[in-house]
């Protein structure tokens, strides 16, 4: 793929998530609106996937089923919550990426590098999950050339979340633009600026964890 070309279609994995800032009520209700996208796309696509599992693997479909069981149990629990621990938002994102990465089989990962001493920091709910579906949303996948997420956290209490990129010609618009979400959502809970880094090889955000 010629570089310039390459370059525009890793600005769009940033660019097609901008959105102005919605004050108030509208921030609220867009938010809203977001989480509730999560459920029917990720419901359906998982039973999909069960309904192959539990014939040819049940031991696997029996861990399936208990971390779909941990995700929505989450959902339910932390929908009205503005702050979460950054150990109670891993945990979700452990079963999160368990089941995608049983969905995706070898074309798909997510490793985690956070150090315990920053788990008590607080971060906005569902701020991973949304981290990891925009990596799936813009990049393809193949067992030749796996796509993998990152999720790690920095001395200085940044917490990072980053993706090789491999640029879908069209992003999968099943999957809801959930990073102008964050972003909206920091500045306006915290004043802070989420930090997009792109290059050729890596798409990086940073989030500042609160203590």
């Amino acid at each position: 793929m010629d570089k310039q070309v390459l370059n525009s279609a890793i600005d769009m994995q940033f660019m097609t998530d901008q959105k102005d800032t919605l004050p108030g009520a509208h921030f609220q209700a867009q938010f809203a609106a977001l989480k509730n996208q999560i459920s029917p796309h990720f419901l359906f696509n998982s039973l999909s996937v069960l309904s192959s599992l539990v014939r040819k693997d049940p031991d696997l479909s029996e861990q399936f089923i208990d971390h779909m069981a941990r995700v929505y149990r989450y959902l339910l629990e932390q929908k009205d919550d503005q702050l979460v621990s950054l150990s109670t938002e891993l945990e979700f994102a452990r079963s999160y990426a368990f089941i995608q990465e049983v969905r995706f089989a070898r074309k798909f990962r997510v490793e985690f590098r956070c150090e315990e001493s920053m788990t008590k920091r607080c971060l906005l709910p569902f701020t991973l999950q949304l981290l990891i579906e925009n990596a799936i949303r813009h990049n393809r996948m193949s067992a030749a050339e796996p796509l993998t997420v990152v999720i790690q956290t920095r001395a200085d209490g940044q917490l990072l979340v980053s993706n090789n990129v491999q640029i879908r010609s069209v992003p999968d618009r099943s999957i809801p633009q959930g990073l102008a979400s964050i972003r909206q959502r920091y500045e306006h809970y915290t004043g802070e600026e989420v930090l997009v880094t792109e290059s050729d090889e890596e798409f990086l955000v940073s989030v500042s964890l609160i203590a």
